[in-house]
């Protein structure tokens, strides 16, 4: 399984099949841990090699959740063979060598609120969608006080949108008309139309925020104690069809957080 198409007997051969081997194992839960050579090696096996070269790891435009999200896309959108195990290794590696903000919350909680506000769809043609529910907590645990700030998280519900196409670019949708939040039946149009975060230069991905009022004209909320869910539409995004994206009401944190105000 581990044999080279190489014949030459070098030592440097074999520790190349030890290393996969290795790898393979980890993959399997026969190998508890990798050290930081053999983490590089995953990471170069799935991703390095496969997609991108240096320049795009170096110049990507990260969201709060960091490399965290960008995996996690790869994974769940594009089938990268990735198992959880490996994609907590090449998580951790990527922010190492390519750090944005530093969190001290743990890993482990910050995989599990980025879980629990995360929403995508697996592409209507070759447009997907990611949408993260931007609440004070998530903002909190991804050291990212600064955009909580910007967004206004405090007083009003925001949505991180991310548009990404494989081939050509993204089409500039005019999102502030194709998006309204859905809550008890009654349907809420963006506070102030779609905040471009940003377009990379290649045009296969753009990021942006969409706000919703948390009261109505009468001061109260308009997700109250009674709601149960919430829901996020896009109309008319490659399909004719609704893109809607649930969550459920109130949003469970990890025991970290769950005394944290609600969002």
């Amino acid at each position: 399984m581990f044999a080279y198409s190489r014949t030459r007997a070098g030592g440097e051969d074999l520790g190349r099949a030890r290393e996969y081997a290795k790898l393979f194992l980890f993959r399997r839960g026969f190998v508890e841990s990798l050290d930081q050579d053999e983490i590089f090696r995953l990471y170069q096996q799935k991703c390095y090699r496969r997609c991108h070269g240096e320049a795009a790891m170096i110049t990507v435009v990260l969201p709060p959740a960091g490399w965290m999200q960008i995996v996690e896309r790869m994974r769940v959108q594009q089938g990268v063979d990735i198992s959880g195990r490996e994609a907590d290794a090449i998580i951790r590696y990527l922010e190492l060598k390519y750090p944005s903000q530093r969190s001290n919350v743990p890993y482990s909680v910050r995989m599990e609120i980025n879980r629990s506000l995360w929403r995508n769809d697996v592409g209507y043609g070759d447009l997907y969608v990611d949408v993260i529910f931007g609440t004070p907590v998530y903002f909190d645990a991804m050291n990212a006080g600064g955009m909580a700030e910007e967004y206004g998280a405090k007083e009003s519900l925001v949505f991180i949108v991310s548009l990404t196409v494989h081939e050509g670019r993204v089409k500039s949708y005019p999102m502030e008309k194709l998006a309204f939040l859905r809550i008890n039946g009654k349907e809420y149009p963006p506070l102030d139309g779609w905040r471009l975060r940003f377009d990379t230069a290649d045009g296969h991905h753009l990021e942006g925020v969409l706000r919703f009022p948390k009261k109505d004209l009468s001061g109260k909320n308009i997700a109250g104690p009674g709601t149960k869910s919430m829901e996020l539409v896009l109309k008319n995004l490659e399909t004719d069809k609704e893109r809607v994206y649930q969550w459920d009401l109130p949003i469970r944190y990890p025991r970290e957080y769950e005394n944290a105000p609600e969002q």
